[in-house]
């Protein structure tokens, strides 16, 4: 009865070792940042000397579609950037738009009347579509669209 204590020991040591071994890589794969919110990131070039009027004319649709979307609670938060270019190929204005979670991207009914209603508000509020049209032609003459990227805020933990 002795020889087996002496077997059974050694086996439970083994045994509680793996374990804590077990628990301790556990708790060192632990991701060191989590998800936060998400943003649309649109990348526009404006030609020469006109900055100052793209941005001027943004508050005519954009800016009050971005803010009518906040107050319905579509987004988060918006933010426009201005900066220099790095290169010839680069972007000169930023368009950040925040929301909650990814999930709020995706299509939903309910959610896509919203942004209409905002829209065709807006529209009408311009003068009808033949005058949002004038305002579009405008600014794609102004500016070169380079892209949108949707990219998750990282917090660290």
């Amino acid at each position: 009865m002795e020889h087996r204590i002496s077997r059974t020991g050694p086996a439970i040591a083994l045994f509680i070792g793996l374990v804590l071994m077990a628990f301790g890589a556990r708790a060192q794969d632990e991701p060191k940042t989590k998800d936060g919110t998400v943003f649309t990131v649109g990348m526009v070039r404006t030609g020469a000397n006109t900055d100052d009027q793209y941005l001027n004319e943004l508050t005519g649709y954009w800016m009050p579609m971005m803010e009518a979307a906040k107050a319905q609670g579509l987004i988060m938060s918006y933010r426009v950037l201005r900066g220099t270019f790095s290169n010839e190929d680069d972007y000169n204005v930023l368009f950040l738009v925040e929301y909650p979670n990814l999930a709020a991207l995706d299509p939903n009914p309910a959610t896509e009347a919203k942004w209409k209603a905002i829209r065709d508000g807006l529209t009408a509020k311009l003068g009808g579509a033949d005058k949002l049209k004038a305002m579009r032609t405008g600014l794609e003459a102004m500016r070169t669209y380079q892209g949108e990227k949707v990219m998750r805020d990282v917090l660290v933990k």
